[in-house]
Order: structure tokens, then C-alpha cells, then sequence
């Protein structure tokens, strides 16, 4: 029998503590927020002036729920709230509230921020008012230490840039389902309209699925950071003009069940290749190795030694790695073609292409197109480590997407702005890509060809775009179409626990590690985890030995020692009573001679 030489309970811990994220209990403190032009900054108002006499936070933790309608604002959110989350949500399975940004004298509201956690739910948020006028910044932005952000059912459009998570200095968790990221598209800079931009942050924890990203320049800005966790399923990403998720460096990530459709089309940047640390371009799924040359702020302090000079075991062993690449697919559009082939433009005769990008023939060549989905840098890991896993990605088969992403007069366009990024000698022509959206830009209006109009959306389907694919393309993993599957009614009959459980499970048949029992020879584990007050650390000796136990926090700082001492060869246990720290992922290290092993608890009250 096969399965895997590591237990899953890290796996369990991780969409667990997502979900004691995202739960808001029922005694909730909530306040209902009102609707219309005569509220306008309203609901900013509420929620900057929850606040005593000392700037005090009243109710940290407090839910803005907010009536149907339009929610017009004026100025910016802006809070302290240390200790809590700020969670702003509409009528779970109603119409989605709809945010509007007002411009002031030509004056975007500004750029939201919490300094603490941030939760939105069901709601509509327009990226700017019927005049043009946008916020001014990105959507939000998040700082401070051990902040979870966490969005589910929103419709986000227009935001140009959306949540800058820069500022979160550790402890960062991620997770977004079952959204719509529509139009991210910025037409003075390429590497733009992100859906997240977390760039050198430490991200614990990344959960992104069953969502849908339109015209973004780069969804996810993650880059020179480690990423402890990260699962990326069931994603639609359509017309993304360079990297969908820059940053390479994952303990462990189950990258699956994803559509990539026009993906990366402005192609691999030869200068940006050699600012990697070993010169490779980094593909559309990119893997790499953790290295201490990424620096160490990107890298949690449980993962460096105590200089930080230096990535310590078992996150710098490749062979510890788990990484599963399946069922993806890649597909540019057949509009692409003069772009992505090499054709030469009629501006520059037998001197530049149409995408002035490709490189097989002699010419002005800066980078390569279309991008591969994997290089050789990944060849190698794949091909050298069992535990780093790939299999059934289809690439260059047309799924048949059901509206057409870019057409021929928008694929020209693209390419003149795209001409215009890297500075092609004699373009000067100025591209039109209103076309290119999907949406208008009125935030008052809904285009939808069913039940949707101005006074909110219920379902994505409901939109003019058709983002479903011929469900021939079903995943080996749990049999659903690939993609995003909010497109259909299957979005109703997915389980995002047996989701996971599916991906395990498929992850586990491709190794070929035997089956050691329940506890290896050298083993720790916890029971229960999450816990409320205590948990139960089993640990299993080959010999008598040394034992060392100790607890920590999310930033290493030691939290209590649970065995100091030598102790019998077999199974023991202790007791961790943890009824005094705070609530939060804490890690479990145990020591004996040369051999060690650290486990994640995560303590929800």
C-alpha cells in the first residue's frame, strides 16, 4: 500500500484555521448600514467613528452589513483595530450591496486601510463613480502583524489595484473564494491591476478559489517571498497580460483544476530572467527552490536560522517539499496568432513583429512569446523529486471558452500598447482598448442577460460574458469542469472540503513512498487540532533519548517547554495547557540529537 511518508494533519490545520477565519459567530455584534444618495458617506462614517475618546477601538470585531442599493463614498476607511476584524458583508444569497467611490473636486476617496484584519462578503465594489473617478490607491490596504484577509462572493470591478498587503510584516493569510476580479486591466503600467500585491511579505497561508480574473496585469504580485501553504483551485484567469502568480518559492502548494486562458501575453522578460537568482525566466507555474538569496525579510523567521543568514531544515530540503501541479489548462486564443507567431507589423516592415516579442527568427528581439507554462528550471525539479508532482495539464487545447476574449481589433490594440510598454522605436500611435473590457464603465448598471439590473447581482453566470468551457474538460481530480465553476450551476454541488480531500488523494497516488504505520519512528503529532484549551503531543522515540519539546508562536518567539529530559523508547504524550496565550497558530518543535520535526497547532479560542 502507497501513501504518503508525512501525515496530512497540516493539511486538516490549514482549512481549518481558514474556516475559524472566516466564521463570524452568531452573537455577533452587527450593525446595518443604509442605502441611497441621501447616505452617501455613511458607511465610511460608521465604521472610522467606532472609536473612543483615546481612538480605542469600541467593538473590534463588530459586522457592517449593508443594505441592497447603492453605498456612495466619500472618503476613505481608515481604522486602527489591532486586535479584531473589520468585516463588511451583504445578506448572504441576497443581491450584492454596491459600493461606489465619489469623486470630490477631481479627488478619489483614497486608499482604504486597516491596521488589522479584513473580512468582505457578498458584496459589489466599483472601482470608480459614473464620472471616471476612482478611488485613488489600492482598493485596500492591510498592515500589521498576523492579519488574515478574507473575501468570498464579491464582484470587485474596475479596482485597477486591489488588496496592497506589503505592509503585513508576518503571520499573513490569505483566502478568496467564489469571486469575480472583473476588468483589472491599467493602461499606464503592465504589471498592474493585482488582485493581491504582497510582494516580499512571508504569506502563510493562501487559499484562492473558485475565482475568476479578468484583463489583470499580474493577479497575484507575490514575489521573492515564501509561501508556507497555498492551495490554487479551480481558477478562471482570462487575458492576463504578464505573470499570473510571480513568486515561486512554496513549502507546500496544490496548483490545480485551473483555466489559463490568454495568459501572460506579453511573454518572458529577458531582463527580468537574469535578475532570478539563477537567470531563468520564471514560467506561468513557476517552482523553485527556497533560497536565503530571495532575502530574509520574505522568509518567516521559523525558517532561518537565528542570524538570518541562512534557510534551516526541513523548508531548505527540497526533498520535504510537497508540490502538485495537475489538471491545469493553457490555451491562448487563436486571435493571438499575428501577435504571438512573429508576423511583422505594417508600421515596422521586416523590422519588428506585431507583438515586436518574438525571438525564433533573427530580429530586435526583448522577450519571448507566448510564455512556457513550465521551463527547465521546473524540468528539473519534477523530473529529480518524487515529491514535487505533475500531471494531466493540457496545453494548447482550445476548451472552448464560451465568449470571445480578445478579438482581432482588440488583439491589434493589445499590441500597440503593448509596443508602447517596451518602447519600440517609432511607435507612437495611441491604442483604443475600450473594447477590450468585459463591463462598462457606469457603475449603475448591471449589463446581464438574465435576472441582474442596477439594484445588485446574484450570480456571475448572470453577466454578459460567458467564461464556462466545454465541460469535456473535466478534471482527473474530482470530476468537475476546470476552471472556475461559478460559471455553471456546479458551483452549487462543490464542496470545498471534499475538494481538497480529492486533491490529497490524488497528490498521494503519485508517490511511491511506502506505508510506515500510524507513526513513523520518528514522529509528533497532536490531537486535538484546532483546540480550545488543551491538545494532547504524541511523540514516537526509536530509542531512549533526549527529548526536547518546546511551543512557539507565529513570530518564534518561545511560548513553553513541554519535555526537557531523556525518555523511554515508543509512544509518549504530553499535555499542553494553553488556557493563558492567545489565540492563533503556534508550532510544536521536537528535538533529539541531530533529528527534528516541527508540527502547526492552531488554538481557536
Amino acid at each position: 500500500m502507497k501513501t504518503l511518508l508525512k501525515n496530512v494533519a497540516f493539511i486538516v490545520t490549514m482549512i481549518i484555521t481558514t474556516m475559524v477565519y472566516a466564521q463570524v459567530p452568531a452573537t455577533q455584534d452587527t450593525i446595518v448600514i443604509a442605502s441611497g444618495d441621501g447616505n452617501a458617506g455613511l458607511l465610511e462614517a460608521t465604521i472610522n467613528g467606532d472609536k473612543d475618546g483615546s481612538n480605542v477601538r469600541i467593538h473590534p470585531n463588530r459586522v457592517y452589513k449593508l443594505e441592497p442599493g447603492f453605498h456612495f463614498v466619500l472618503s476613505a476607511i481608515n481604522v486602527n483595530n489591532d486586535t479584531g476584524t473589520i468585516r463588511i458583508v451583504g445578506e448572504t444569497g441576497g443581491k450584492k450591496p454596491v459600493i461606489i467611490p465619489l469623486t470630490t473636486n477631481n479627488k478619489g476617496p483614497g486608499q482604504n486601510k486597516v491596521n488589522g484584519s479584513l473580512e468582505l462578503k457578498n458584496l459589489h465594489i466599483q472601482g470608480r463613480d459614473d464620472q471616471g473617478g476612482k478611488w485613488k490607491g489600492h482598493l485596500f490596504e492591510v498592515n500589521g502583524a498576523n492579519r488574515s484577509l478574507f473575501v468570498e462572493d464579491c464582484l470587485i470591478e474596475f479596482p485597477e489595484r486591489g488588496f496592497y498587503l506589503q505592509s503585513v510584516t508576518s503571520g499573513l493569510t490569505i483566502e478568496m473564494r467564489n469571486n469575480y476580479f472583473r476588468d483589472m486591466f491599467v493602461m499606464q503600467a503592465q504589471y498592474s491591476g493585482n488582485v493581491i500585491n504582497a510582494k516580499g511579505v512571508p504569506i502563510e497561508s493562501l487559499i484562492f478559489e473558485n475565482n475568476t480574473v479578468s484583463n489583470s496585469g499580474m493577479p497575484m504580485l507575490m514575489q521573492n517571498q515564501m509561501v508556507t501553504y497555498a492551495l490554487i483551485n479551480h481558477n478562471t484567469f482570462i487575458n492576463t497580460t504578464t505573470t499570473v502568480f510571480l513568486n515561486p518559492y512554496y513549502y507546500e502548494a496544490y496548483i490545480t483544476n485551473n483555466l489559463f486562458y490568454n495568459a501572460n501575453t506579453i511573454g518572458t522578460n529577458a531582463e527580468a530572467a537574469l535578475a532570478e537568482p539563477d537567470g531563468q525566466a520564471i514560467a506561468l507555474v513557476g517552482i523553485d527552490e527556497l533560497d536565503i538569496n530571495i532575502g530574509s525579510a520574505g522568509i518567516p523567521l521559523y525558517a532561518m536560522d537565528g542570524s538570518q543568514t541562512s534557510v534551516i531544515a526541513p523548508y531548505n530540503d527540497v526533498s520535504q517539499l510537497k508540490i502538485y501541479v495537475a489538471d491545469n489548462i493553457y490555451f491562448n486564443e487563436a486571435t493571438l496568432d499575428k501577435y504571438n507567431n512573429g508576423f511583422y507589423s505594417a508600421a515596422f516592415p521586416n523590422v519588428a513583429p506585431e507583438s515586436y516579442l518574438y525571438s525564433t527568427n533573427p530580429g530586435p528581439h526583448k522577450v519571448d512569446v507566448p510564455v512556457l507554462f513550465m521551463g527547465a528550471r521546473e524540468d528539473a525539479l519534477f523530473n529529480g523529486n518524487a515529491n514535487i508532482s505533475r500531471e494531466n495539464n493540457i496545453i494548447g487545447q482550445d476548451p472552448g471558452l464560451g465568449t470571445e476574449a480578445i478579438s482581432v481589433a482588440e488583439a491589434e490594440q493589445l499590441a500597440i500598447w503593448q509596443r508602447l510598454r517596451l518602447e519600440v522605436p517609432g511607435e507612437v500611435r495611441t491604442p483604443d482598448m475600450t473594447s477590450y473590457y468585459f463591463g462598462d464603465f457606469d457603475p449603475t448598471t448591471i449589463p446581464g442577460i438574465e435576472s441582474e439590473d442596477s439594484d445588485g447581482i446574484l450570480k456571475f453566470s448572470n453577466l454578459i460574458e460567458d467564461f464556462s468551457i466545454n465541460p469535456s474538460f473535466a478534471s482527473n481530480i474530482d470530476g468537475h469542469t476546470i476552471g472556475a465553476l461559478h460559471w455553471t450551476s456546479e458551483i452549487d454541488s462543490y464542496d470545498p472540503v471534499d475538494g481538497l480531500a480529492d486533491i490529497i488523494a490524488a497528490y498521494q497516488s503519485t508517490l511511491s513512498i511506502d506505508e510506515v504505520g500510524p507513526m513513523n519512528v520518528f514522529e509528533l503529532k497532536t490531537s486535538p487540532n484546532p483546540f480550545n484549551t488543551n491538545t494532547s503531543i504524541a511523540f514516537n522515540m526509536p530509542s531512549s533519548s533526549h527529548v526536547k519539546i518546546s511551543v512557539y508562536n507565529i513570530l518564534g518567539a518561545h511560548i513553553a517547554t513541554l519535555v526537557d529530559g531523556v525518555t523511554d523508547a515508543g509512544q509518549q504524550s504530553v499535555i499542553w495547557n494553553a488556557k493563558d496565550v492567545k489565540p492563533g497558530l503556534y508550532f510544536c518543535k521536537l528535538e533529539s540529537g541531530t533529528l527534528s520535526k516541527t508540527i502547526k497547532m492552531l488554538k481557536t479560542n
